[in-house]
């Protein structure tokens, strides 16, 4: 079987062997299973990214330790946190530091967010010129954040179609000496009703963009509501090129509702597995696998709260899982105010002795 490039002919894809190994996008009912959909590999670009679960970013929590953590449940792809175009251009150490990541990352995508084509061509320049390079370059037109709105990038392109397919077009023009391939990360559109991302596409795709993902929100819902998953089905249907399905993706059943209504190429997850990266298993396995309880809960904080110290050492790992301690531990039943007195401690040693001590509490 065979996946349509992006000018709309058919290649093999590399590495994949059998007829059910890298199933097209819009050959989901080809597979014996939704569920050993999830499992297959397939390819953006050039790259082959092992199964169709990918990790989105989530700011100020997907930093390498993160990344690393769900690799270790078996994502397909990760992705950084958001990089600022101009905090490359102009030098901001914190902005270069969210490019930095270890190789078992990989395969990785760096992603950017500008509203400037020429300044984001001159980032991705900067990041494909690094000694580690990323597998992928993605870009954001779908942040709904007012201050990113407000510079004009993220979600703000989409009321620009003409200057979001010239900022698409200028990273790939600086990415296509290395083949590193780009893609593009966008909402339906900025208002309520808006189907922008189905007109968009095609034309993305026309200047050379190997991937979109869509969640399909309006930038003024935030997070509010539902997805309405019909439009990135439109959008699969618009394009040659691999869709992926972001949004309300929380269980197996609801990823295999939303593969089957959209024959999306993979799903990207990322609120629907904070706190519960169990669920990427449950997919992979291609069934419904039940939560584990507080003993496992604590031991995977424990190895994300190691990984983190690491990083970044003990104080500002402690704050970094304040977050996330939550995600985990309310699923586990441990009372709210247990939680806020854990969030209170100043370091990863004291916390990790009272995640010790909470389970010989119990």
């Amino acid at each position: 079987m065979a996946l349509k490039s992006s000018i709309g002919a058919t290649t093999p894809e590399p590495g994949c062997a059998g007829e059910t190994a890298c199933a097209a996008p819009n050959e989901v009912g080809a597979l014996n299973s939704i569920g050993s959909f999830f499992a297959t590999p397939f390819v953006v670009g050039q790259v082959r990214i092992p199964n169709r679960v990918v990790l989105a970013p989530m700011a100020g929590i997907s930093n390498s330790a993160y990344r690393r953590h769900f690799k270790k449940h078996g994502v397909g792809l990760v992705v950084t946190e958001m990089v600022s175009a101009y905090g490359l251009i102009y030098q901001n150490r914190r902005t270069a530091s969210y490019l930095d990541f270890s190789e078992e990352e990989r395969p990785l995508a760096v992603q950017l967010f500008g509203d400037d084509p020429k300044v984001m061509r001159r980032a991705a320049e900067l990041v494909l010129s690094r000694p580690v390079a990323p597998d992928l370059i993605d870009i954001n037109m779908g942040c709904p954040v007012r201050k990113v709105v407000r510079s004009g990038a993220g979600a703000a392109l989409l009321d620009d179609p003409d200057r979001a397919v010239a900022v698409a077009a200028a990273v790939v023009a600086a990415a296509t000496a290395t083949g590193v391939p780009v893609t593009v990360k966008l909402r339906s559109g900025v208002r309520m009703g808006e189907k922008t991302a189905v007109k968009l596409a095609p034309r993305l795709q026309q200047v050379g963009i190997a991937a979109l993902t869509v969640h399909p929100r309006a930038a003024a819902q935030f997070y509010q509501g539902v997805a309405d998953h019909s439009i990135t089905a439109e959008v699969v249907k618009a394009v040659e090129v691999p869709v992926l399905a972001s949004g309300d993706i929380r269980s197996f059943h609801s990823a295999s509702e939303v593969v089957s209504l959209t024959g999306a190429a993979a799903v990207m997850v990322a609120r629907g597995v904070a706190g519960d990266p169990w669920l990427v298993r449950s997919l992979l396995a291609g069934g419904v696998q039940g939560r584990p309880g507080l003993a496992e809960s604590v031991r995977e904080l424990r190895s994300l709260l190691a990984e983190a110290a690491r990083d970044m050492g003990s104080a500002r790992a402690a704050r970094w899982i304040r977050r996330i301690l939550g995600w985990y531990l309310k699923g586990a039943r441990v009372p709210t105010p247990v939680i806020e007195e854990l969030r209170r401690l100043p370091d990863a040693e004291s916390l990790d002795e009272a995640l010790v001590a909470l389970l010989e509490d119990r």
